[in-house]
């Protein structure tokens, strides 16, 4: 028996179907493994492409809040309505769908914050708003986040919107900076601080919008206004018009020239620094190198894009002439504009002074900033800008140098529907958004 048993354990006969059938039993587990992963994979590659679509209507959201946002650049508060600092208020509608498609293509919800939520600071960069102020926006800062769905994907984008306002101007000529030292020769100029529109006539204007003063000054220096008033003789006094000081509409002569803490000299430094990037034109200059040009403008029915075109009414440019000076008491003209000269936007000089003869035009607002400025009118034919003039000095050189010179037929005639044109025109570049984060 025990051989019978041993021969029995020894035989290798039916091995070979019990091998088979566990290989069989291995190879239909793996296709049924295989068949398994193969039938989830259309799943996944659908979730994946709806994850990527979804992110792509988020990024369609970011979009409409930027334009939304940019076309309504002063009434940033009306869409913080409801919001609080934790949940901004939507923006538009919820669950919008993209423009000329169906919901099938994706939707978008966008909500609009103010960054007034502890930790804010490190989406922004800027300090916190005061607590609790969700519905005031003060610091021209929002927090946008806009949601794209598709399917059952959802992605969100969280960025931040910031603008760089154009200052409230205060006058027709602004001193807000640390001097005012002005001439003025005869009485054929006009500084009038009532609304223009651009086709009026110096003297005859037509506006609706509230006045500013004919001349404003620094605030914190009240010597200012005493010093224009005293450069002014008997009869110029009547070629300065605008806002009383007095509170009897209109003002002229001195009660059309005060002190404002409207626009400051910090406000139209900041502006400046902001916005000169964005400029269309920058012109370098530097002592013994002034950059002199005239007949601007000449060239843009042929080539808005050429550099003597300064812009026109359609299409405004910002204009940049930066000056370097080599210490604080060199005094230099930067720019000298001659001929027949005209063009629409804003035109920023900064350090050095500006020279204007012949027949010039602008629309839009000139502002004259940094060490040793001045603008000069020389005469000579008819000067004429239609917005704001601003001289921000910034360094007190006692009466080295002096920043305006009023002669001739000059007119700086305060014009609202002038400034609004060119903020409308470059609202683009004076709204920014940063700080992109995916979710």
């Amino acid at each position: 028996m025990t051989k019978w048993w041993s021969d029995r354990i020894r035989e290798e006969r039916g091995v070979a179907l019990v091998l088979a059938l566990m290989v069989l039993l291995t190879l239909t587990g793996l296709v049924l493994a295989f068949l398994s992963v193969s039938a989830f994979e259309p799943q996944i590659s659908r979730n994946q492409s709806d994850t990527a679509r979804a992110r792509y209507v988020a990024e369609a959201g970011v979009e409409y809040a930027y334009n939304e946002l940019v076309t309504n650049s002063t009434i940033w508060d009306t869409y913080l309505a409801g919001a609080t600092c934790s949940q901004g208020a939507v923006l538009g509608s919820a669950d919008s769908t993209l423009p000329g498609l169906t919901s099938a293509a994706g939707t978008f919800t966008v909500r609009v914050r103010n960054d007034c939520q502890a930790g804010d600071d490190k989406i922004t960069g800027v300090a916190v708003e005061s607590s609790g102020n969700a519905t005031d926006d003060t610091n021209d800062h929002v927090i946008v986040v806009a949601s794209g769905t598709l399917g059952n994907a959802t992605r969100s984008i969280t960025t931040v919107v910031k603008k760089t306002p154009v200052p409230p101007m205060n006058g027709a000529l602004s001193f807000p900076g640390l001097q005012a030292d002005i001439n003025f020769s005869g009485s054929a100029f006009t500084i009038d601080g009532r609304d223009y529109l651009m086709s009026d006539a110096p003297g005859s204007p037509t506006g609706t919008a509230d006045p500013v003063y004919g001349i404003a000054v620094n605030d914190g220096l009240p010597a200012l206004e005493t010093q224009v008033e005293s450069a002014l003789a008997g009869n110029q006094d009547n070629s300065i018009y605008g806002k009383s000081e007095s509170g009897t509409p209109p003002g002229s002569g001195n009660d059309a020239i005060n002190t404002d803490s409207t626009l400051t000299s910090t406000s139209i430094a900041d502006f400046v620094n902001a916005l000169k990037q964005y400029a269309d034109i920058t012109i370098n200059t530097s002592p013994g190198n002034t950059h002199s040009i005239s007949s601007v403008g000449s060239s843009c029915a042929s080539s808005w894009s050429s550099s003597t075109c300064w812009g026109t009414t359609a299409k405004p440019k910002v204009v940049y002439v930066n000056g370097t000076l080599p210490d604080l008491t060199t005094q230099y003209t930067s720019l000298d504009i001659s001929g027949t000269s005209q063009g629409t936007g804003i035109l920023i000089v900064e350090n050095g002074n500006v020279d204007i003869s012949g027949n010039f035009h602008w629309n839009g607002p000139i502002i004259v900033t940094g060490n040793n400025v001045g603008i000069r009118y020389a005469g000579g034919g008819s000067q004429s800008v239609y917005g704001s003039v601003v001289v921000n000095e910034l360094n007190d050189d006692g009466t080295a140098n002096v920043e305006g010179d009023v002669r001739g037929n000059a007119s700086m005639l305060y014009s609202r529907q002038a400034l609004q044109l060119v903020e409308d025109a470059l609202s683009r570049r004076l709204v920014t958004s940063y700080s992109w984060t995916d979710q």
